[in-house]
């Protein structure tokens, strides 16, 4: 499985005002992923490897590190092993 069901695939989906999680498309991300669909309502979900346009959306929020939780004006980092500046760059690989 690449990215959960309810994953934003759309690039114009708004996500503002709901609960996201923002991550690099490893492993490790896509468990968590699927955890937390389960257990949040409405969670959208932001695979950057796949979308990282989205990435801009991830700071302007307040996104540092990678898998990263946002919740109306809080960011939750959850077991965080990447950083966001990584995201777009060559070397960076999920």
């Amino acid at each position: 499985m690449n990215q959960p069901a309810n994953a934003v695939g759309n690039p114009a989906d708004d996500i503002d005002g709901q609960p996201v999680l923002f991550h690099d498309g490893c492993n490790l991300c896509l468990d968590i992923a699927q955890t937390l669909e389960r257990t949040i309502p409405g969670l959208s979900i932001i695979d950057l490897s796949l979308h990282p346009e989205f990435k801009f959306r991830a700071v302007a929020h307040g996104v540092v590190e990678l898998p990263s939780l946002v919740v109306g004006t809080k960011v939750l980092s959850i077991a965080p092993h990447s950083e966001i500046a990584h995201i777009g760059a060559q070397e960076h690989q999920a």
